[in-house]
């Protein structure tokens, strides 16, 4: 029974001994040159300190209120309160507040507050509140609130909130907003606004000069025009909002006359073989190899379409018509063939005209 006993205590005292390990004391500030040199030694990884200041570098178990570095924080354990380094903040455990650095502020547990670096802001776990960073921040879990750089934010998870950065990836859901050059989203709900938007499904607006939706409308559009025998045109994004990438061949005074445009459409449904295409093209009209002048004309088309096939569409409907040029020709600004004029105006140095148009062909859905 003796022996026994002995062992049950000698167990409960090693139980005890590893807890008391495990648990960290809280001291209410602590001064640190360079880790172990400070007034907690090495005993620093183990202590939560109040109020922490490392004049280099310093290792502690957590920050409840402050800490000051000179060059790095490190903590082995949660920060809270407001948290400042020349270099870098390290902490493997979570951080709410306010943390403040040069260079990098790297965590691995969840993020609830702001983080602020002149480089990048690498997150583990759940972020909430506004990361800000020169170059990058990187989250690896859920996101709520803003992400700033100056280059790249990137997202393993879902996003709810704001992307502002020259390239916005979120490789989970995004609610709410991207802005940027790229901006990419699995399923955003929301709007995109950037040079190339990419999604895999979009619930909401995504307007760009490239506008990609996986499950989007791709379309290509052969119509004919009152100023232009064939026009060629290719549209994606979604029915909501989609791009418009257009060009167009006509003749002139027995030359040549090219075009090139771009313009964006949204497709209204009226019935399950009707629909109505709402559209405003730009292009710029060449004449006899000339591409350098001002020469352009802008399209507002309302187009009923038919759809004979799932994919087969006949098109028809009108067009009004505004274009400006700077080229003359015998004497006569412009170098289309215009129907009769409601309006036109000359300016200094070029002639202004309006007219009503249409616009007849097939569109092709894929």
């Amino acid at each position: 029974m003796t022996t026994k006993l002995m062992t049950l205590t000698l167990l409960l005292m090693m139980l005890i001994g590893l807890k008391a390990q495990e648990t960290k004391t809280i001291s209410p500030a602590q001064v640190t040159f360079a880790y172990p040199l400070g007034t907690n030694g090495q005993q620093s990884k183990n202590i939560t300190n109040r109020f922490s200041f490392n004049v280099l570098y310093g290792i502690n178990g957590g920050v409840k209120s402050f800490e000051l570095g000179g060059i790095g924080n490190q903590n082995q354990g949660d920060v809270q309160g407001f948290q400042l380094a020349g270099i870098s903040n390290i902490t493997d455990g979570s951080s709410s507040g306010a943390v403040i650095s040069g260079i990098t502020n790297i965590t691995t547990g969840s993020v609830d507050g702001m983080q602020l670096t002149g480089i990048a802001n690498v997150n583990n776990g759940t972020a909430k509140g506004a990361q800000i960073a020169g170059i990058a921040n990187i989250s690896g879990d859920v996101t709520n609130g803003l992400m700033l750089s100056g280059i790249a934010n990137v997202s393993a998870a879902n996003v709810t909130g704001m992307q502002l950065s020259l390239i916005n990836t979120t490789h989970g859901d995004m609610n709410g907003f991207q802005l940027g050059l790229v901006n990419y989203a699995k399923k955003i709900k929301g709007f995109q606004l950037g040079l190339i938007n990419v999604a895999d499904s979009i619930d909401g607006v995504a307007l760009g000069l490239i506008s990609y939706t996986r499950d989007g409308y791709f379309a290509i559009e052969a119509s004919n025009s009152e100023v232009m025998h064939a026009n060629l045109s290719y549209k994606m994004g979604t029915s909501y909002l989609y791009n418009i990438y257009n060009l167009g061949y006509g003749r002139y005074n027995n030359k040549d006359v090219y075009s090139y445009g771009l313009g964006l459409g949204t497709l209204v449904p009226l019935h399950q073989r009707h629909s109505l295409a709402i559209e405003g093209i730009t292009n710029h009209i060449a004449y006899d190899n000339e591409w350098d002048e001002v020469n352009l004309l802008t399209k507002l088309n309302l187009t009923y379409q038919f759809r004979l096939t799932k994919c087969i569409s006949l098109i028809g409907g009108p067009s009004l018509n505004l274009y400006i040029s700077d080229v003359m020709v015998d004497g006569k600004y412009g170098t289309l063939d215009m129907p009769k004029t409601f309006w036109d105006h000359k300016g200094n140095k070029n002639m202004h005209y309006a007219w009503l148009g249409y616009n007849i062909g097939i569109n092709i859905q894929f």
